[in-house]
């Protein structure tokens, strides 16, 4: 190859480096071609998910939250960040005492509970709580 045609080329390769726009994404996006893509938290992480086991991650643009499944409550707010809060175990035995009704124990089981009828009881199909 000549050197006025290497120089020819590297002349418009330059030249179409030189037209391609730089773009940046704010947080949470990335640069797809001239535009900017919103990453999807929930779905990109390597071995550690963005949400403890006992929550759900929602993706929103440019972030994420979780929330506490069923049977587990937030230590900060209802919608939360792993750096703002965590979800504890919640004791449905101690937040509702009567939720087995009369002549029945409530046992807590992790995220949930269960009711145990005493000595000489158990649950007719009329029963509204067990």
């Amino acid at each position: 190859m000549g050197s006025r045609t290497l120089l020819l080329v590297l002349g418009l390769h330059f030249t179409l480096l030189g037209n391609l726009e730089a773009i940046d994404c704010d947080p949470g996006f990335t640069a797809k071609g001239r535009q900017c893509d919103d990453i999807d938290e929930c779905k990109e992480w390597d071995s550690t998910p963005p949400c403890e086991s006992t929550a759900t991650c929602y993706n929103t643009p440019g972030s994420f939250y979780c929330q506490c499944q069923p049977g587990f409550r937030s230590t900060t707010t209802v919608d939360f960040t792993p750096l703002t809060g965590k979800c504890k175990e919640l004791n449905e035995c101690q937040e509702t005492p009567q939720v087995c009704g009369s002549n029945s124990v409530c046992l807590n089981t992790i995220g949930s509970f269960k009711c145990q009828c005493q000595p000489g009881f158990r649950f007719s199909r009329n029963t509204e709580k067990y």
